[in-house]
């Protein structure tokens, strides 16, 4: 049996890297049955996700668990998972199975699990976790606190008369006034709970956690080369038995490149409000004459409004696969506007869209999008900064035509990129984070 649980994902959250390292499983132990402890919501999605992907997952089952990823820093958050774990840990003994696979992690789960490996009967168990986002804090000095407005309280009441005639005001106006009331008392206890929250995240920071009673019952996995190499930079990756899985990716069939009379470009899945405005103001400066679009394939708009050749395709809700594959058919190149600062130490699965669906990129330097990005073999155009985007998105649109030939040749590359990132090519590497060979190192 090979256990495998998702202790913060639910619904859709990241279930094409999920559905990745299922369909992986699958084929690296093809007589297995898979069990997965997961929100019901995230089974199914990784149910959906592999019946669009046309794989079949079979002798595959779900054991439905209930948490609260977005309370974990929190006294009642470790108790919850410490009790989730036990008993996830006690059903794995009884039917004799030593070794679970966690498709998450943060610094709370790490410690409730590490807490539990302390006792007698569960001390034997090997785990081994895959690392997202929340990687990159081993790479900060110290968390910022979060801006709170100052709280006044005044207590002014000076004479009966006063307080009759403000009683009489308070009545009167009682439906306008009350819902400040409520903002008045809530807000300090806002204020508290983020101070209390905030004494947690400084407590239980990833990197101490990793290395509190570290031991060769645990590995993890990195989505991509890159991000051992930075990691280095911080911890001991050797040490602490990291090893490599670029993000096992079920590919969409190869389809034609788009043939369009006007470029178009796409934001697919979650993007960057922030930086979008910052580089439609600079792109609605720009004197274009040829018409082009640029179609936001996500839920989240923010930052639009108001610019030219802006088609938000999803009206507020939430796209499923199927439906951002469609809207992504005739899309010539996919942008991403991250910072040099993202993905660091992550890795995008946006980038393994564009390989997915043969999308040539458009983005603003960062490390995530660069090892992917090779100069020997180019699957797009890195951009230092938003000014030089803008004036290559300013190009491309006046020069369609004449990329054409270049957007084929990217295209050519990903196909071979895909072959070499395919999951067939990964399944040693999975077996040797998930066997515990004390003699293996990691591997890409």
């Amino acid at each position: 049996m090979i256990a495998v649980c998702e202790p913060q994902c639910k619904g859709i959250s990241h279930e094409k890297v999920n559905s990745g390292f299922i369909y992986g499983f699958r084929l690296a132990y093809p007589q297995e049955k898979i069990v997965f402890f997961a929100d019901a919501t995230h089974f199914q999605a990784i149910q959906d996700i592999l019946e669009n992907d046309k794989v079949l997952v079979d002798n595959f089952e779900c054991r439905p668990i209930k948490f609260k990823a977005e309370s974990a820093f929190s006294i009642a958050g470790i108790i919850k998972y410490y009790l989730l774990f036990k008993k996830i840990f006690s059903e794995l003994l009884s039917v004799k199975v030593d070794k679970i696979f966690f498709l998450s992690t943060n610094p709370i789960i790490l410690y409730t699990i590490k807490k539990l490996k302390q006792q007698n009967r569960f001390k034997n168990i090997f785990c081994t976790f895959v690392l997202h986002g929340g990687f990159e804090d081993i790479a900060n000095v110290d968390y910022r606190d979060p801006y709170v407005p100052a709280i006044k309280h005044q207590f002014a009441i000076s004479n009966s008369s006063w307080l009759k005639a403000v009683i009489i005001k308070l009545f009167k106006y009682r439906h306008k006034i009350l819902p400040i009331v409520i903002r008045k008392i809530l807000s300090p206890l806002f204020w508290l709970y983020s101070k209390y929250t905030l004494v947690f995240i400084k407590i239980f920071r990833l990197k101490k956690i990793m290395k509190w009673k570290h031991s060769n019952h645990y590995r993890y996995i990195a989505l991509s080369p890159h991000i051992v190499k930075n990691a280095k930079d911080y911890i001991d990756t050797d040490y602490l038995n990291f090893h490599t899985i670029v993000m096992p990716t079920v590919f969409a069939q190869p389809c034609a490149p788009a043939n369009n009379n006007f470029v178009k470009f796409a934001v697919f899945g979650y993007g960057d409000p922030a930086r979008m405005n910052k580089m439609l103001t600079l792109l609605s400066a720009k004197n274009i004459s040829k018409p082009y679009e640029i179609r936001i394939i996500s839920m989240d708009g923010r930052g639009t409004d108001g610019f030219p050749n802006i088609n938000c395709v999803s009206n507020g809700k939430v796209l499923d696969r199927k439906e951002m594959e469609n809207y992504a058919r005739d899309i010539d190149m996919f942008i991403n506007l991250y910072e040099n600062t993202r993905h660091r130490l992550g890795c995008s699965a946006s980038i393994f869209d564009s390989f997915s669906y043969l999308k040539p990129v458009l983005y603003t330097s960062n490390d995530g999008y660069n090892y992917f990005n090779k100069p020997e073999k180019p699957i797009g155009f890195r951009c230092e900064n938003l000014n030089s985007f803008v004036d290559k998105m300013c190009d491309i649109i006046e020069n369609y035509e004449s990329y054409k030939a270049e957007l084929n040749f990217f295209i050519n590359n990903m196909l071979e990129y895909r072959v070499e990132y395919a999951i067939e090519k990964k399944l040693d590497a999975l077996r040797r984070s998930f066997t515990f060979d004390l003699d293996a190192k990691g591997s890409t």
